[in-house]
């Protein structure tokens, strides 16, 4: 078994949320990728990417989880684009168990549709950008992961976070 779970899904697929209710149910620190980031920069996400490009925001992304993959005995929550780069994949895949929580598009959708605070997001077709993004990753998020967490509107928290659970115990 490894030492670590990182979660990854597109954004609003509930890695935050799922996040924090397995690491009390695991009793395992949980850290959320964006938040140490906007930590760091004293900005958040939108305002990195406005000012600095995504460019900077990816290349900080990959520095902090470095760091956070040589911890041990603890949660990951990614950005929904920590698989655009390989070597993301690898340095998670060397400590973590990868989940990947496989958001339906309309659920996404009703998540962050009044939320400003995802900058790839902030455009007027939204729907459209969601599913172009996701039909993108989805292949990178099916490869990159060692366990698939099927999400919808009516998913119970606690069903995934038991689901998780019993597959890194068994892992």
């Amino acid at each position: 078994m490894k030492d670590n779970i990182a979660l990854i899904g597109f954004m609003g697929s509930g890695k935050t949320t799922v996040g924090r209710q397995l690491a009390k149910a695991l009793e395992m620190k949980f850290v959320d990728i964006d938040k140490l980031i906007a930590a760091k920069e004293s900005k958040n996400i939108s305002e990195i990417f406005s000012e600095k490009g995504e460019g900077y925001f990816r290349r900080l992304e990959k520095q902090i989880v470095v760091e956070e993959s040589k911890d041990n005995n603890v949660i990951i929550s990614t950005g929904g684009g920590v698989i655009i780069d390989n070597d993301n994949i690898k340095n998670l895949r060397k400590t973590s168990f990868v989940v990947f929580l496989d958001c339906e598009i309309e659920c996404i959708y009703n998540r962050v549709k009044r939320r400003k605070n995802r900058p790839l997001l902030n455009v007027e077709n939204m729907y459209e950008t969601i599913q172009e993004l996701y039909e993108m990753r989805k292949v990178l998020y099916k490869i990159s992961s060692d366990f698939r967490v099927e999400i919808d509107s009516d998913t119970n928290i606690y069903d995934t976070v038991d689901k998780i659970k019993e597959a890194y115990i068994n892992s």
